[in-house]
């Protein structure tokens, strides 16, 4: 892959949007854990007071809905290490594992096990990043003295009783008004449909891609956790639309198994057998095989995650930070799809882009 995208203006975005906070980055270790599924119920202990001493000495728990292995959440976990790098903080990564195993009564004793997670480590702050981690863990804390910094929210926040008086966040929308944009500029597109796994992420996302203004004819908003149905829809799109834009696709079953396929796997298929290119909303998506997109950037969620921890250890009331959207898009194309489906691209085209070559 060669990154041709220019950052400089990654940081003055992310300051600003921050209320000019500074801040400074730190990490020091970082055990890392999937759940035991056999793990036990805990109940919410007394949380600690931030420590008289601010940043330094804090500890710090990061807990994401999903696995270590999701490229989203390596994303995430990276602009958090980024954003607190140096401040002699300590953190702790706890994974709910919740995109691979779908079911609620699984998805409520994560959230359970996170609690118990809390009741060991005892953090004085808690970064809680997607929609699962808010709706089974982050919502048992709301108003008490834990603070929490959410990120990676596809839902309207209000659903969660975000913001609250001990928390507050960065928001995630799809940037799916540029990602058409950037295409229409090499290519010209009509008629689209919207495609993707059905989960509570995918779900939140349409809705608020519903909500943008665009010129194209949106034929189908689809979801699906069925593969075989998956499969039918992209054939069917090839010879219905000009482009299909695909937000997810990790929670999709072949038959009655209850596992998720590998979504790189489904990425694969869903490349090779599509005829009209497919547009991604993610870097991870790009690199798996969609044509192109205006990807979000987890990395951006975590660095200003990070800068809202620095910014309360060192006594900025939760309160005061106001719940912000990430706004950071990267142009991203795949040049070994372009390839295959006969677009070609210009330097024009993949100029100031993350260009993906699928060697």
């Amino acid at each position: 892959m060669t990154r041709r995208l220019h950052r400089g203006s990654f940081l003055g975005i992310c300051l600003f949007s921050l209320l000019c906070i500074s801040f400074v980055t730190s990490l020091c270790g970082c055990p890392s854990k999937v759940p035991d599924k056999s793990g036990a119920t805990a109940q919410p202990a007394a949380q600690p007071a931030i420590p008289a001493g601010g940043v330094h000495g804090a500890k710090v728990l990061l807990v994401h809905s999903y696995h270590p292995e999701y490229p989203w959440v390596n994303a995430i976990t990276k602009g958090v290490r980024s954003g607190l790098e140096g401040t002699g903080t300590e953190l702790e990564i706890f994974y709910m594992d919740t995109k691979r195993n779908t079911d609620e009564a699984w998805a409520i004793q994560a959230g359970q096990l996170a609690e118990q997670k809390v009741n060991e480590y005892k953090p004085d702050i808690v970064i809680t990043a997607d929609d699962n981690a808010q709706q089974y863990f982050a919502m048992k804390y709301l108003d008490g003295t834990l603070p929490i910094v959410f990120c990676g929210v596809n839902a309207d926040p209000s659903k969660y009783g975000f913001p609250a008086s001990n928390a507050t966040g960065i928001i995630e929308r799809p940037h799916f008004a540029q990602t058409l944009s950037y295409i229409k500029s090499f290519h010209p597109i009509r008629r689209i449909a919207v495609l993707s796994c059905d989960d509570v992420t995918s779900s939140s996302a349409l809705g608020f891609m519903k909500q943008e203004r665009i010129d194209e004819e949106v034929t189908e908003w689809a979801l699906t956790n069925d593969y075989d149905t998956w499969k039918e829809k992209i054939l069917h799109y090839n010879d219905t639309v000009d482009a299909v834009c695909i937000y997810m696709y990790h929670t999709l079953k072949a038959g009655d198994n209850p596992d998720s396929l590998d979504p790189v796997a489904v990425a694969k298929w869903t490349t090779e057998n599509a005829k009209v290119p497919t547009l991604g909303f993610f870097e991870f998506s790009v690199q798996d095989g969609m044509l192109m997109g205006v990807a979000e950037s987890g990395f951006e969620h975590g660095e200003k995650a990070a800068a809202y921890v620095t910014a309360i250890l060192q006594g900025t009331p939760v309160s005061t930070l106001p719940v912000i959207t990430a706004n950071v898009g990267t142009r991203m194309v795949n040049t070994k799809t372009a390839a295959r489906i006969g677009i070609p691209l210009t330097s024009g085209i993949i100029e100031n882009a993350l260009v993906v070559t699928g060697e």
